[in-house]
């Protein structure tokens, strides 16, 4: 009898691996033959499921997006009024994922580093989820002003990545205290 294959799950392992790949070893050091020996399959199962190295990493980005706002929606509890309450929520499941958070930073930092930004389909992937995280702090926040939403962002990928190289110098609890508090004021 044939191995029933759940295609979906199977494609959703391979990306887990890829990132935890691209995470260590950076986006421009790796071939697909390389990527498939790494993984554990072969080269013509990794084409099964994707036919590039850039195809790869797109769906990688995609699904590293989704797979962030659905853990938010399961992680953030419901029910948050105000917006200071929203924001120290947020700023829990930032604590809560930070070394994911730093990981997934450092992958886009390496990419960018090491690849022609002129590779338009990459850098659209990339773009699409920023206005996907935009929309989806608006909503959270109940925000109007995509400014802001860009704002809050920056502060978080900020938070995150000097957290990385000096964790002492600035906690995200007292920086989401902060923005809560110039959020409120600012709102009013």
């Amino acid at each position: 009898m044939p191995k029933i294959v759940d295609r979906y799950r199977y494609r959703q392992e391979l990306l887990e691996k890829c990132f935890n790949l691209f995470a260590n070893k950076g986006y421009g050091s790796l071939t697909m033959r390389q990527i498939a020996t790494e993984i554990g399959v072969s080269t013509g199962t990794l084409y099964h499921y994707f036919s590039s190295k850039e195809e790869l990493f797109i769906q990688l980005i995609e699904d590293i997006t989704e797979q962030d706002l659905l853990r938010a929606a399961h992680e953030i509890e419901d029910g948050l009024d105000t917006i200071e309450e929203k924001v120290f929520a947020l700023g829990k499941f930032i604590i809560k994922n930070e070394q994911l958070f730093r990981r997934q930073n450092l992958l886009l930092f390496n990419f960018c580093q090491h690849t022609e930004l002129t590779q338009k389909p990459l850098i659209e992937a990339i773009k699409r989820s920023f206005l996907r995280y935009q929309r989806e702090i608006m909503t959270f926040l109940d925000l109007e002003d995509k400014a802001i939403a860009d704002c809050v962002s920056c502060l978080i990928d900020g938070l995150i990545y000097q957290r990385a190289f000096a964790p002492e110098t600035v906690a995200i609890d007292k920086q989401m205290e902060l923005l809560a508090s110039m959020l409120s004021v600012y709102l009013k």
